[in-house]
Formats: structure tokens, sequence, C-alpha cells
């Protein structure tokens, strides 16, 4: 037997026999775990989980073994293999320990989301045993501990508070939320989670069950319609022409205009007209160029809602005949 075959044999091995202890341990409760543990048994006390009632622990065992699992082998010998730890080491995946009663409502779609394919575990971002800030202002003059046992936890028991937490991995996005139009994160006036079902979603992580322009309209909602006369790009996706996170250019777009407009659309009549003297026909007659040969150019351009103001939707016909409401100049 090759050397490599061996160590195969011995690691298997090795994981038949945590597992195997696991299964012949028995609960201690969490008074044993608080002989070593017992600031981690206080800040748990304080916890969600640590307020569990018999009934909503769905067979699990009370206290500390409902996530760490049976406790009388590791409390006898103080081995750490002996117990799950939840590190990164650890060859237990932690987040099928949390998805045993998290199934419902929020974590329903973890499985398929975007983070668990991504490997992110549920530690990753979130961390049950933690120093809970003391909340009152008033105890840090008189001289309190600022971090202690027994102060509430954080929201979600989150290891970092958002968007802190996020951007520690989604660093792209970040720098996004630096340009000079950006939603207002930074400002504390939403979070991370105001868009993106960070559990899992049907969507992308989008926050919604429908359509992303359905996330966008809960708080544009002027721009929602219906409209008589509709911009197809509108209608589809408003990730076609802005990006969420942050753009260089105003109002989220991609690019600046016209540069962002003539990726659909062509130069028409008065961008591409170079002579000065050919009257154009309007309604109320034609009309020539007194700026130069460059003057139609120079003039339309520049921006494209200058005159196609209505760039969202339109319910009034254009003024010019040709228009007729398509050009969303009203």
């Amino acid at each position: 037997m090759k050397w490599t075959h061996l160590l195969v044999v011995l690691v298997i091995g090795l994981f038949a026999f945590v597992g195997l202890a696991q299964q012949s341990a028995t609960p201690v409760g969490k008074e044993a775990c608080s002989t070593c543990h017992g600031e981690l048994v206080a800040q748990f006390d304080r916890s969600p989980h640590g307020r569990l009632d018999d009934f909503e622990l769905q067979g699990q065992h009370p206290g500390c073994e409902a996530c760490h699992g049976a406790g009388s082998l590791h409390a006898e010998s103080a081995d750490a293999s002996l117990i799950r730890s939840f590190k990164p080491d650890d060859d237990y995946d932690g987040s099928k320990v949390c998805t045993s009663c998290h199934q419902q409502d929020a974590a329903m779609d973890w499985a398929g989301s975007e983070h668990a394919m991504g490997d992110v575990a549920c530690t990753d971002c979130h961390r049950i045993h933690q120093s809970r800030q003391v909340a009152s202002r008033v105890a840090r003059v008189e001289g309190m501990r600022t971090f202690h046992a027994t102060a509430p936890p954080p929201a979600g028991s989150l290891k970092k508070p958002e968007p802190q937490l996020c951007f520690d991995c989604h660093r792209e996005e970040r720098a996004k939320f630096f340009y000079t139009s950006h939603h207002p994160l930074r400002e504390g006036h939403m979070t991370c989670t105001s868009c993106h079902a960070v559990h899992g979603s049907t969507t992308d992580l989008a926050h919604t069950e429908e359509r992303i322009n359905d996330l966008c309209l809960r708080c544009h909602s002027q721009y929602q319609g219906p409209f008589i006369f509709e911009h197809a790009p509108v209608e589809e996706n408003c990730l076609t022409c802005h990006d969420p996170h942050g753009a260089l250019a105003n109002n989220l777009l991609k690019q600046n205009e016209p540069y962002l407009c003539l990726q659909c659309h062509e130069m028409h009549f008065h961008n591409a007209r170079v002579n000065p003297t050919t009257p154009v026909t309007l309604p109320s007659g034609g009309s020539t160029n007194p700026l130069g040969a460059n003057g139609f150019q120079q003039g339309f351009g520049t921006r494209c809602t200058s005159c196609h103001i209505r760039i969202h939707g339109s319910d009034l016909p254009s003024q010019s005949t040709s228009g007729q409401g398509k050009a969303l100049t009203r």
C-alpha cells in the first residue's frame, strides 16, 4: 500500500472516530460548559438563541449543545476534536447546523443562493458568541467596561455592521460607493440589505421575487407608470442604463450622455445635419441654422435629455408630427 493510500485511510478513520464520538456523547447542559466557557455562556443567555423555548428547539438539545452537539466526551477530556467548534479548520459544515432550524423566511433560498454556491458559510457573517457593546453612554462615563457579556446582541448577531461587513468581500462595490453619483449607503440612509436578499433569492440576491424594476420602484415610484409612450429599456430593466452601486456620470448612469443613448440610438436629423442652409420641415414651418456647418452638432450633440426630458415614459404626444409621442419630449 502506498503512503498516500495509507494517509487517506487514516484520515477517513479519524473522521469516523469523531463521528462515532459525537454519536456516543450525551448532553451535559450549559452549566457544565460554563465551568470553562463562562463568558461565552453568559453571552449566549442574552442572545436570541439562548432565549428559545423548548418547543422552538425542533428536537435539538437545549443551550450550547443545540449547535455544538452533545458535550459529555468533550467535557471529560477537554479535547476540541470531540465537539463541533465552528472554526475555519473544522471539517464539519457549520451551515448545516444553522439550516437545520433556519429553513423558512429569509433562509428558504439559501441552498441555491450565490453566497452558498460561493462557499460562504453562516459563520463568515454571523457570530453567536461575541462581546456585546454597552448601549448606554453613561456607562462609559462612569468607567464601566465598553464591552461585557450581558449587553444586548447586535442585530442579526453580525460580526460587523452593514455595509462594512459586505465590503470585506465586495471591494469593487465599495469603490463605486465613493463615486460622485451613488445611493446614500455611506450616508446611513440605507444598507446593502435594503436591496439585496443576502440569504438567497430567485432573482440573483435581489430583495424581490419579481422583476428588478419592481425593487427599484419601491423608492422611485414616480417612474412606475404605466405610460402611453414607454421607453423599451426602462420597461425591461433599470440596470440597462443605471449602475445601482455608483457611477461617475450623473443619476447613476453607466455612461454620460449622449454616449449612453448612442448605444441603442443612431444620430437623428438634428445631430447628423451639417448643412447650414437647408431648412428642416417642422409643423410651424422651415428653419435654418445660423451658427454654421457644425451648429446643429454643437446644439444637439450634448445631452439628449435636453429635449427628450421624459426618458422614463410619457403620457403626452410630442409637439412635432413625426414624434407622435414616441420622442418622449413631453
